[in-house]
């Protein structure tokens, strides 16, 4: 696949999942410019969604839901908000979701679930 190529598929993944808005505000503008923001967002778009989630192998609901057990035990509630709305429009349900932080109970803990049930609470009540 072409850098243009891996580039427009990048930017279809990150519409499709997690709308224009959020492509253009957190991406793109940032993919077109110089320094290490510019370096990330074209990372995020060209290898991560471009490449990794374009994959065969796992649908996307299965990378959403994988994606987000990764999250929940790093602790990242940004993402885990963000991927939790993406998981939705990659067909998870509100109920599969809320789940998965049960399930992710006793491998990251309370506190850590606490956390990622809040993120995940707040994404359902926006989708």
């Amino acid at each position: 696949m072409s850098d243009s190529d891996r580039r427009t598929t990048g930017e279809q993944v990150v519409r499709e999942m997690f709308g224009e808005e959020f492509l253009r505000q957190n991406l793109t503008s940032h993919a077109d410019g110089e320094g290490p923001g510019a370096d990330l967002a074209r990372l995020a778009l060209d290898q991560c969604f471009g490449e990794i989630w374009s994959r065969p192998g796992l649908d996307r609901r299965s990378r959403s839901l994988v994606t987000l057990g990764i999250l929940m035990a790093q602790g990242h509630q940004w993402e885990i908000h963000n991927h939790a709305l993406g998981g939705l429009n990659n067909g998870l349900t509100a109920e599969e979701l809320l789940e998965a932080v049960v399930q992710a109970v006793p491998y990251i803990g309370l506190p850590a679930a606490g956390q990622a049930m809040s993120s995940v609470a707040r994404a359902v009540a926006e989708a």
